[in-house]
């Protein structure tokens, strides 16, 4: 596993000799990365993710592959700026970028004060005010243990680097009514929903609802079992080379438990005109809402709040909000229930 020093820059706060005012002074620093290596078989590719080039429909952007390394998923490290858009960076490349001293896309690496402009033979280490200067404060370890975790998230596979992909594994989102693809990551746990927001390996679902928002009859010409009779409908289809990588587990609990706040806080200022009954069952909900209690209590406390709503108001004309609460509470029965994974089964896969 080669090392790397990878130099930066840090702010410091100094004080002269024989004076006692602070003066703000940018030092030279450097610490000692390693960076771990694999070949692709040993990284495996287990997604591919073909993006869409919204600006240009006769040009795509280059696929996102993700790798498997590790028990994790990685994705590429671009450059990404004028001149050189979606290049994936070699481990040479990152490490020469890094010690010139830009920050932003262009530096993997990057942390710390910018020090490219910073002339080599002004670029003044601690040991360089010995004597002269005093540094009573700095940031040095900080920017060093930044530089280490952002090193730790890196791997090179066959040169080219690749980042631990965190919460970017890609997921399918309909929110809007246009289907879309998008990181896990972007999309709020409160407003992940069953019904819009899929892994990518739930084509059958995807495609329903896609037939369902564009009222098409005739779902005759797809076959499931082969990608070329649907891809076409994906802007940006996510191939799954591997279904075993895919962590997202869709969990109605959250949206719902928002949900519940939301309609809590839309009724108080006029449910003092309520009858008995109403106040009182809405105050139950609210009472659980305000505790944190889980969303299985409060399902149940809201499915009796529309039962009562329905009563006091009858069959002829229902309060507005009973067929919301409904949906909303039979959307959360319905949707998948997930036990969390035993200790042994939560490391990384072997």
């Amino acid at each position: 596993m080669p090392m790397f020093e990878i130099p930066f820059a840090y702010a410091a706060q100094t004080v002269a000799a024989g004076k006692r005012k602070l003066v703000p002074t940018i030092l030279m620093s450097s610490v000692m990365v390693d960076v771990p290596e694999a070949s692709a078989e040993e990284a495996p590719l287990v997604l591919r993710w073909h993006r869409y080039n919204w600006g240009r429909e006769d040009r795509h952007h280059p696929p996102y592959d993700y790798r498997l390394h590790g028990g994790d998923l990685f994705t590429p490290v671009y450059f990404e700026y004028s001149g050189r858009p979606d290049h994936h960076v070699g481990l040479s490349e990152a490490m020469d970028a890094a010690a010139e001293g830009y920050r932003g896309k262009m530096n993997p690496l990057a942390a710390g004060e910018e020090f490219f402009r910073i002339p080599v033979d002004a670029r003044r280490r601690a040991q360089d005010l010995e004597g002269v200067m005093a540094i009573r404060s700095s940031n040095e370890d900080e920017i060093a243990a930044r530089i280490r975790a952002k090193a730790a998230d890196l791997v090179a596979v066959d040169g080219l680097l690749f980042r631990r992909a965190g919460d970017a594994e890609p997921i399918y989102d309909l929110s809007r009514g246009h289907l879309k693809t998008v990181t896990l990551g972007s999309v709020k746990p409160e407003h992940r929903d069953v019904r819009t927001h899929f892994r990518v390996d739930q084509i059958s679902e995807v495609l329903d609802l896609l037939t369902a928002l564009e009222r098409e009859e005739d779902a005759s010409e797809i076959d499931l079992d082969d990608p070329e009779t649907y891809r076409g409908r994906f802007h940006e289809f996510v191939e799954v080379f591997d279904p075993g990588v895919l962590r997202y587990r869709p969990d109605q609990g959250p949206k719902f438990l928002a949900y519940a706040a939301v309609l809590v806080e839309g009724e108080k200022s006029r449910i003092a005109e309520a009858p008995v009954a109403t106040m009182v069952a809405y105050a139950a909900v609210r009472d659980a809402v305000k505790a944190g209690a889980a969303a299985p209590e409060v399902c149940t406390l809201l499915e009796n709040y529309a039962d009562v709503l329905l009563a006091e108001a009858g069959d002829d004309d229902p309060h507005w909000r009973h067929p919301q609460i409904v949906s909303e509470t039979m959307t959360y029965r319905m949707s998948p229930i997930h036990e969390k994974e035993p200790a042994f089964a939560a490391g990384p896969r072997p």
